[in-house]
């Protein structure tokens, strides 16, 4: 009886781990974005985010989202081979004056999506000069 409860222990406690292994979701970025930013249409706080590349059958999207639950996203992107020797994952962030756009999403193996330039970031390019801004990604 005991070798049984004890296998049974075992098995449990396996399952948790191999469980939690799972939900880690490989392919999934995180990263701390320290300051507030838009990315399509949307306006997002500063915070801890999910990146994950969903492909269908017309081509890649990514979905952001707050890992706290509040805010999510999908967009479209432009798939880009990078020649960079930097081969940590990183967001890329366009920063005018104090307005941070996200401008690229690089998985870190020499693969970047490029999100489409959105109207307001048109328009405050028009008034300042553009800075890039990267954020190591997990």
């Amino acid at each position: 009886m005991k070798k049984q409860t004890l296998a049974v222990v075992v098995a449990l406690v396996s399952s948790g781990v191999f469980a939690s292994q799972c939900f880690a979701r490989p392919g999934v970025l995180e990263a701390n974005v320290p300051f507030a930013f838009e990315a399509g249409n949307k306006r997002f706080p500063a915070g801890q985010y999910q990146i994950e590349s969903v492909t269908t059958g017309a081509g890649t999207l990514e979905v952001i989202r707050q890992v706290n639950g509040g805010g999510r996203a999908t967009f479209s992107t432009i798939a880009l081979e990078r020649h960079s020797t930097n081969s940590q994952p990183q967001l890329i962030f366009h920063r005018y004056g104090n307005n941070f756009f996200l401008y690229q999403i690089s998985n870190g193996e020499g693969k970047a999506r490029q999100l489409f330039e959105s109207k307001q970031e048109k328009e405050a390019a028009k008034h300042d000069a553009r800075r890039e801004v990267a954020v190591a990604v997990q």
